[in-house]
């Protein structure tokens, strides 16, 4: 993570197509970290954590008011992982020699080399009351990470390092008044990678590649509140700008990886929402307009463009309140993705060595490439009452120009390719439950003691391909995905979880075929539109279970002890990348 977690008041997941609000790359959901507030009770809190790896972790926030118009919240981290990790030595679901064989036999239980790191955050908030109807804010966090191993992937392991900073600065004006709020909210960011050529502390190594991101922009709004109807106006001005070097050897420049660019954008949008009764109505539009110039660079070969983009963004929704705690609902709205420049003019070749065997893969830009769009559907039923919550949603997304992958082996001494390409179209379908229940509450307990959980199941995650028409399996897309867990409150200052992630079954492409040379043509999976050639793999599904409990000590004094992979799962979220094993940790804090 980038920002302090101690200053993390709360985390608002938003999920369905929300691009009129949130801009056009929200097509499946919107995060939201809402950082604490400076309150007339001065708080602060340090907290101490240690464990596996040689993991150490120190965190301190302290937040106030300075006078009667000015607050503050301040705070700082420093994490340390001082040893390599150890990948996971067991799996909970069956699984079949060829998936053991995907996450390599050897990797069970063994260390994964230079995945040691150091990473510092410092965060600052200042708050300032101009009157009973004016405010201004001022957020910013920098984060800086020095040496960061970088292993590779698990089969080559070739090791670098690399440094990073990042800066965000954020300011909000507001001015509420009896029926109306406004705000304005510009802001700043950038992001430096330093990334060396190799793991090592001398003076051979040298920055292989350097790569400079900074957005900025500013976002205004205005909320209008009139009896049962409120109304949102605003406009939104971004920009990203890329910049990159790259050298082969020390003071020789090499072709980078993609051409630098910049994405300008210009949006005005209206969302409004009408509540009558039990019904609850929101609809809204966005127009936007993109300018995407990608700058000409000789050793990609690649020409001077700028491309030019207007979009309107629809969305509309739909809820009603049923008797005894029953609502149905239902939404539609559009999203609007354009291509990366690495998937239209980069290019990137790797030649390296796998145990024995040399491996050549060349990453080649489509300078055709057309903006993604797509379209989604909702509709299901909830309950809430008391004890008890549930949600049960439809829903289908069926994209336009989606941007895919396609493979083609190299003749002779030329390496492989992977081509970025448009489908024809694409569709992905499926349900999404979530639900809790309070036993505790239920039965009369004054602890709490709630059962929960969430289930995202795909019926459809297809796409079709222009030039053949065949329709195929969409890669990365797990079949499902879950959380849920138990949680216990004594109310008296002890507190236990026990969480569960499902990972459900995957595909993916084998990058890897050279270095597991026990995977055979009859390994592949030759369904969903596949045939052997295509070296499809497909990833089995995970069980990865986290364990906390936390006691107070006194009111202001705190101590628990968290595990994460339980029970010490191997398992990967990207070929060749296995995550860390079972990881225990300690923790301590105190409340001032």
């Amino acid at each position: 993570t980038t920002l302090p977690t101690s200053v993390i008041e709360r985390i608002e997941v938003i999920k369905g197509p929300y691009s009129v609000l949130y801009g056009t790359d929200a097509m499946g959901g919107v995060i939201n970290i809402i950082t604490k507030k400076a309150t007339l009770q001065k708080t602060g809190e340090v907290s101490l954590k240690g464990g596996s790896f040689g993991t150490t972790s120190f965190d301190a926030n302290a937040a106030g008011m300075l006078s009667d118009r000015v607050g503050v919240v301040v705070g700082f981290s420093n994490q340390i992982q001082q040893k390599d990790y150890r990948i996971g030595g067991k799996n909970l679901l069956k699984i079949s020699k060829t998936e053991k064989l995907i996450l390599d036999e050897k990797s069970y239980d063994d260390v994964y080399p230079n995945t040691t790191f150091q990473m510092s955050q410092l965060f600052g908030k200042l708050n300032y009351s101009v009157n009973n109807q004016w405010n201004v804010s001022v957020s910013s966090f920098y984060n800086l990470a020095s040496d960061v191993e970088t292993p590779g992937n698990y089969f080559t392991q070739i090791a670098s390092k690399k440094d990073i900073g990042r800066l965000n600065l954020f300011s909000e004006i507001s001015h509420t008044s009896e029926n109306n709020k406004l705000i304005i909210a510009p802001y700043y960011s950038n992001e430096k990678n330093w990334n060396y050529e190799t793991a090592a502390s001398d003076k051979t190594n040298f920055i292989s590649f350097k790569d400079d991101v900074s957005e900025y922009g500013v976002r205004t709004n205005n909320t209008y509140y009139l009896n049962h109807i409120t109304l949102l106006a605003g406009m939104d001005y971004d920009v990203l700008d890329y910049q990159s070097t790259r050298q082969s050897k020390k003071g020789n420049e090499a072709s980078p990886y993609k051409p630098n660019n910049r994405n300008q954008r210009l949006s005005a949008f209206v969302q409004t929402n009408y509540e009558l009764g039990d019904l609850s109505i929101n609809g809204g539009l966005r127009a936007n307009y993109i300018r995407y110039k990608i700058f000409k660079h000789d050793s990609l070969s690649n020409k001077s463009t700028s491309d030019n983009y207007f979009y309107l963004i629809p969305s509309l929704g739909l809820k009603y309140n049923l008797p005894k705690g029953f609502n149905v609902h239902a939404s539609v709205g559009k999203a609007f993705s354009i291509p990366d420049a690495f998937a239209t003019s980069g290019f990137y070749e790797v030649n390296t060595m796998v145990g024995e065997w040399p491996f050549r893969m060349a990453y080649v830009g489509n300078a055709d490439l057309k903006p993604e769009t797509s379209i989604t559907y909702e509709g299901g039923m909830g309950y809430y009452r008391d004890t008890f919550y549930f949600d049960l949603t439809y829903f289908n997304t069926t994209h336009k120009n989606k941007i895919v992958t396609r493979r083609t082996s190299g003749m002779g001494n030329e390496a492989d390719s992977t081509h970025y390409e448009n489908a024809k179209s694409a569709s992905m379908s499926g349900l999404e439950f979530i639900g809790s229940i309070n036993i505790g509450q239920l039965v009369g307990w004054n602890n709490k003691v709630e059962i929960y959980g969430g289930l995202t199941y795909m019926f459809n995650n297809t796409f079709t391909e222009f030039a053949t028409e065949k329709v195929k399996d969409l890669l990365f897309v797990n079949k499902a995905n879950g959380n849920f867990g138990i949680s216990y409150d004594n109310r008296k200052g002890f507190t236990t979880r026990l969480h569960a992630r499902y990972k459900g079954r995957r595909l993916e492409r084998d990058g890897f075929s050279r270095a597991r040379p026990l995977i055979t043509k009859e390994n592949y999976y030759t369904k969903g539109g596949y045939k052997e050639t295509d070296k499809i793999l497909q990833f089995s599904d995970h069980l990865i279970f986290d364990y906390s409990a936390f006691y107070n000590l006194t009111p202001k004094a705190r101590i628990g002890i968290s595990v994460s992979n339980l029970f010490d799962e191997n398992y990967t979220e990207k070929d060749g990348y296995n995550m860390p094993g079972r990881n225990i940790m300690g923790h301590a804090s105190y409340f001032f």
